[in-house]
């Protein structure tokens, strides 16, 4: 039980300079000054920013590691070319196949790159939660002033739904957002001290009064998600089944004061119809689909479930590589949480303990993106990229500790992953058949 007791390792080359410059690139993306300030407005601070840190990274970095997921995104790119040429639309091809490369790829190779060390990836999680406690005040302002709008020059929809600006004007995303967030709070309220256990406390209020105002079914339904699941993996059987049981009329009354999210609800009912249509375009054109955005030229609306939208734009080659990139990263995670249950604390160094932690906390995030991406379109969420490539680096990092020796078999982990992806189309066809 000593087989993670070694010399301290050697770091990454990865410079000072390129760090700073990830974290005002996040700025950016999160805060959105370009937006607030009209004189900002038609400078492209985002794209500019990654060319830099891309160049920085190829002049300055070492080493640089080629992951799967790398693989599988620059795959989409002939997938989405290949999808838009086949339906008669090449140029709408060429544009998401690049949407993919520079909303998707681009971040979650910086992420993965660039945060080689804990103390890194906390100040971007630090980051992450002030941003959260931001637009929650933008909202609070939004939801008591008398025309609706926040200081950020955003207001609320559908009769107090918060929002803020770019990436977050939608309400859901808004909310993904802020669950995303969660375990992040969680982790400094057990691994930090005093002072940032008090502000961690407060931002995770704050982030719960967000997703409050957000009144966001699928977030609540992902908080659910990832509590339960977490009670699963810490304790298990009957001690899982106890605290759910003390929680479930909470959790109840909790969910009662959102949105209705029965299927006769005609909201939810539109999903469901809009799902079914998703599996009869996969029907139509299995291999590469109707064309990447081309789902609301058949159907009117988006599927609203990422797993659907893809299978549908993009055939089961687009929805088995996407897919496969978020399953494979949070098989990851999973490997890191069981390496955690499996090993007593003292047989442990402490550098190994800390990327342990690290791992699981990125993991139950995207755990929890995993369930708002079956309410929610999500497959160009670039949050999600960059929380994934925070969960790439702790995993490649663990096993650099672990003396080199990987958690997972990628390969096979792979081959069951597709399986998987195959049974969860299946299971939700046998789901719509009965429903709908």
């Amino acid at each position: 039980m000593n087989t993670l007791r070694r010399p301290p390792l050697q770091q990454d080359k990865s410079p000072a300079f390129t760090f700073v410059l990830t974290l005002i690139y996040a700025f950016f993306i999160f805060i959105r000054p370009q937006e607030l300030i009209i004189s900002l407005y038609d400078i492209p601070f985002i794209a500019i920013l990654s060319v830099i840190i891309l160049l920085v990274i190829a002049l300055a970095h070492r080493p640089l590691k080629f992951t799967p997921q790398y693989a599988l995104l620059l795959l989409i790119y002939p997938t989405a070319v290949i999808s838009g040429l086949l339906n008669g639309w090449l140029g709408e091809g060429v544009q998401q196949a690049n949407k993919y490369m520079t909303a998707c790829l681009i971040p979650l190779f910086i992420f993965s790159t660039v945060f080689t060390s804990p103390s890194r990836k906390k100040g971007f999680m630090w980051l992450s939660l002030i941003s959260a406690c931001i637009f929650v005040h933008n909202g609070h302002i939004q939801q008591n002033s008398f025309d609706g709008f926040g200081w950020s020059g955003t207001e609320y929809v559908e009769d107090g739904r918060i929002r803020y600006l770019g990436i977050f004007k939608d309400p859901n995303d808004l909310g993904v957002f802020f669950m995303m967030n969660i375990p992040f709070a969680l982790y400094f309220l057990k691994h930090s001290n005093a002072f940032s256990k008090i502000i961690a406390s407060l931002c995770l209020t704050s982030i719960f009064y967000g997703i409050y105002m957000t009144n966001s079914r699928g977030t609540m339904l992902a908080v659910i998600g990832i509590t339960g699941l977490y009670l699963l993996l810490k304790y298990g059987g009957v001690k899982a089944i106890i605290p759910g049981l003390i929680f479930t009329p909470i959790i109840a009354f909790v969910v009662s004061t959102f949105r209705a999210v029965s299927s006769q609800e005609a909201s939810a009912m539109g999903r469901l119809w809009a799902w079914w249509d998703g599996l009869e375009m996969l029907k139509a054109k299995p291999f590469f689909g109707v064309g990447s955005n081309n789902f609301i030229e058949h159907h009117g609306r988006v599927a609203h479930n990422t797993y659907i939208q893809m299978a549908a734009e993009l055939g089961l080659a687009g929805y088995l590589l996407w897919t496969t990139i978020l399953f494979l990263t949070l098989a990851m995670g999973f490997a890191a949480v069981m390496y955690t249950k499996k090993h007593l604390p003292e047989d442990l160094t402490e550098e190994v303990k800390k990327e342990l932690a690290l791992c699981s906390t990125f993991f139950y995030s995207l755990c929890g993106f995993a369930i708002t991406a079956f309410f929610l379109t999500r497959n160009f969420f670039i949050v999600f990229y960059m929380i994934a490539g925070l969960a790439i680096s702790s995993y490649y990092r663990l096993i650099a500790l672990n003396k080199g020796i990987s958690l997972l078999i990628i390969k096979n982990t792979i081959i069951k992953i597709i399986t998987l992806e195959i049974i969860l189309l299946i299971f939700i066809y046998i789901i719509l058949k009965l429903t709908v």
